[in-house]
């Protein structure tokens, strides 16, 4: 018999619903993610969830590292960040972490947003907490400036190699100014985000318009394709004679994190210093799924450019689809809501949209 944990809430219904169901199965996932070196990370979709999850031991028991969702208060993240202390100390701050959204209408980069996610972190007041803010070109910019002050990064909504290239640029230089500032480099990590699901339902939505059949090898191909190639690029950035010297002085790898989506893949994104953004029913579906087979990330570029350029060829570009996603995901986060769902043929820009949750992390 599978014994579980029922864990219960109010929903936004006022109906109780089950929030964590973390089954002997999905427990064994976990550890062995965990061993694969993969960090297993909380991801809700309302406070509610969130503070249940602090009050009940799904932090730090099961997961090492938590996404609050928007609209989570300074307190709350502070709870959280008090329930994964032992996990951040114990691991060297590596895990234990817990990535705090900076406020979407300050999304627009600029000064603002560096003051905004300064604030952010000064009123949740805990060294395992990191801001979370959108990789675009002012994100970037003031990613450096954050780090360079000595506060953690959570670099989210990265569609792209390209994109996630210039965010590790940004935090070697971010480390190299804290350096000469005689900041201690491993009190500011940075976090990659990928939402792997989100990039996956948008080019299925572009196959579909252009006919594709179900069963094409193309299909379900794309979000790992592009995991595998920021995997790459972070070997790539990684490897220079500066880096060692940050590396020395106690700068932190940074992580590369992954949102599966609710449809699964967490068997397929497995490699090592990478992490999983998981709410508990994606984690008891994954548990049900075949067993992991090790690392599909490393030395897996030349597959992924591969299958890149088949898509390319009929007509899916995924740079387009990595613009098209950024630029929907700054409109949500700037004015609250998503754009019109529903994706629009190939030959036309797409929305951005296609179905799925709207604030789906990470």
């Amino acid at each position: 018999m599978t014994h579980h944990r029922r864990l219960v809430s109010g929903g936004w219904s006022g109906r109780p619903r089950v929030l964590c169901v973390v089954s002997q199965g999905a427990g064994a996932l976990l550890r062995q993610l965990v061993s694969e070196g993969v960090s297993p990370w909380l991801s809700v979709q309302d406070p509610a969830e969130f503070d249940t999850g602090i009050r009940y031991p799904v932090l730090g028991g099961h997961f090492h590292n938590a996404c609050a969702p928007a609209g989570t208060s300074p307190a709350q993240a502070a709870r959280a960040c008090d329930a994964l202390l032992p996990v951040f100390e114990d691991s060297g701050g590596t895990a234990g972490l817990v990535s705090v959204p900076v406020p979407g209408r300050r999304a627009g980069g600029g000064t603002a947003l560096v003051a905004a996610a300064r604030a952010v972190h000064e009123s949740v007041g805990r060294r395992n907490a990191v801001v979370r803010l959108p990789a675009s070109p002012a994100g970037i910019r003031a990613l450096a400036d954050l780090l360079a002050e000595g506060i953690g990064v959570h670099a989210a909504l990265v569609f792209s190699g390209g994109r996630c290239a210039e965010v590790l640029d940004a935090y070697v230089a971010g480390m190299e100014r804290a350096l000469a500032a005689g900041r201690p480099l491993g009190a500011a990590p940075l976090v990659v985000s990928f939402p792997v699901g989100r990039f996956d339902r948008e080019v299925e939505a572009r196959l579909d318009a252009l006919g594709v059949p179900a069963g094409a090898e193309v299909r379900g191909a794309a979000g790992l394709a592009v995991a595998r190639r920021m995997y790459r690029v972070r070997e790539e950035r990684l490897s220079g004679d500066w880096w060692r010297v940050l590396r020395a002085n106690g700068a932190l790898q940074p992580r590369l994190l992954w949102g599966p989506g609710a449809e699964g893949g967490v068997g397929a994104l497995v490699g090592w210093n990478t992490a999983l953004a998981l709410s508990v029913e994606t984690l008891e579906a994954a548990a049900l799924a075949p067993a992991l087979t090790g690392d599909t990330l490393l030395n897996a570029d030349a597959e992924a450019a591969c299958a890149l350029r088949a898509l390319e060829r009929l007509g899916v570009s995924a740079p387009e689809v990595a613009a098209v996603l950024e630029a929907a995901e700054l409109h949500r986060l700037r004015h609250g809501r998503p754009v019109r769902r529903g994706s629009v043929p190939a030959a036309s820009p797409g929305s951005g949209s296609s179905s799925g949750p709207a604030a789906e992390q990470p």
